[in-house]
Order: C-alpha cells, then sequence, then structure tokens
C-alpha cells in the first residue's frame, strides 16, 4: 500500500513558504488513518496564513483537491488516490487550517489497459491490429514504464521534501 509519504508525493502537497492563491502555507501533515485490505486513509492538515477569508481558502485549493491521480504499491500494485471534502477552520489573524481525509484503492489497471487496446483493434484504430499475446506485451511495457515515471516523480518530490525540511 501507498504510504503517507508517496500519498503526500503523488497529490503534490506544497511545502512550506509556498504561495497558494494569496496564501503561504505554513505547515503541512500527512499520515495514514487506516489500512485495510487494498484500501488506505489518509489524513492531512495544512495551515495557510494570508489576506482573505476562508472561503478564498477554498477557492485557492479547489483545483489541488480535485486530483484523482494514479500510483503503485513498492509491490507494483495500482492504486487510484482521491480526497474526500477539505474542511477549513480560521485560526485568526489571517491564519487557517485545512484538514482532509484522502483515500487510495487498489484497482485491477492491467485487465482494463488490455481491454481498451483490444477495443481499439476491433474497431480498427490502430496503426498496426496485433493479436492477444502482443497486445499484453504492449500493456505489460507501458506499465513498467509507468511504474518507473511515477517512481521518478516521487523521488524528486521527497528529495525536494528533504531538502524543505
Amino acid at each position: 500500500m501507498p504510504l503517507a509519504k508517496k500519498f503526500r508525493a503523488m497529490m503534490n502537497f506544497p511545502f512550506a513558504g509556498d504561495a497558494v492563491g494569496a496564501f503561504t502555507v505554513e505547515s503541512v501533515d500527512v499520515y495514514v488513518v487506516k489500512e485495510e485490505a487494498g484500501e488506505i486513509e489518509y489524513g492531512g492538515r495544512m495551515v495557510l496564513s494570508g489576506p482573505g477569508e476562508a472561503q478564498d481558502v477554498r477557492r485557492a485549493l479547489k483545483a489541488f483537491f480535485k486530483q484523482h491521480p494514479t500510483t503503485f504499491s513498492g509491490f507494483g500494485n495500482p492504486y487510484q488516490l482521491w480526497f474526500r471534502k477539505p474542511e477549513t477552520e480560521s485560526l485568526g489573524k489571517g491564519r487557517y487550517a485545512v484538514n482532509v481525509k484522502g483515500a487510495g484503492v487498489r484497482f485491477d489497471l492491467e485487465p482494463d489497459l488490455i481491454r481498451f487496446l483490444q477495443y481499439l483493434n476491433e474497431e480498427n484504430q490502430l496503426a498496426a491490429p496485433s493479436d492477444a499475446s502482443t497486445q499484453e506485451t504492449i500493456v505489460k511495457a507501458y506499465l513498467k514504464r509507468y511504474r518507473s515515471e511515477i517512481q521518478s516523480r516521487v523521488g524528486r518530490y521527497d528529495r525536494k521534501l528533504a531538502k524543505s525540511g
């Protein structure tokens, strides 16, 4: 299951000192709430400061909370990630805490990709038609590259996190 650090990286949480709209991020904390077979729940808290009201904070973070990226566990299993509805509370003097729960659920990506490739093949949408064995090989190669890209992305985020900490 993807750890909190990977969730933080995949959701591209801002770092302390980053600007989010007219607000400055003071702190970020991301943690695992609970794990069950194929499911994981995360918690996150950001403290922001700046001019404006709670609705301005929500507006500044709206696109951030609409993400639904896919990541892979340490075993290579795909997980869909998302946020639940965030809660914003005033801390006074232009400071706001944003608390949010997030989730990750394991899903079976490979059969979906194979089924999609089969559909494209049947609809003559591929440059060169392929048999089932070739399609499976293509999907496996794609997933290997995708996992590598995710690993690189998380690695870059982790290095930036280590420097900022």
